[in-house]
């Protein structure tokens, strides 16, 4: 099962909260501990809910490429040098 953002960081919120009412240091640093791991744990379920991971430099230079194609194509009407078009199948 996964976890919803909002889920980690009401569980978060939750361990914070006990850090701050906890008067013993240890239970302090482990309610901190917590408290990262959650939200760890929320930044994954961002990500995850966000749908794909973030587009390295390469890949954005890529996807921009192919966004200019289209739209020169869609501008002109016309194809890309060197690229054939199929005549359509009725």
């Amino acid at each position: 099962m996964r976890f919803t953002e909002k889920f980690c960081r009401e569980q978060q919120s939750l361990q914070i909260a006990k850090a701050a009412s906890e008067p013993l240091k240890n239970r302090q640093a482990i309610a901190l501990d917590a408290a990262k791991a959650w939200d760890a744990a929320a930044k994954i379920a961002h990500k995850h809910e966000a749908g794909q991971e973030p587009l390295d430099k390469l890949d954005a230079a890529i996807v921009r490429e192919f966004a200019d194609e289209d739209a020169a194509v869609v501008a002109d009407d016309e194809p890309v040098a060197g690229e054939r078009i199929a005549p359509a199948l009725h």
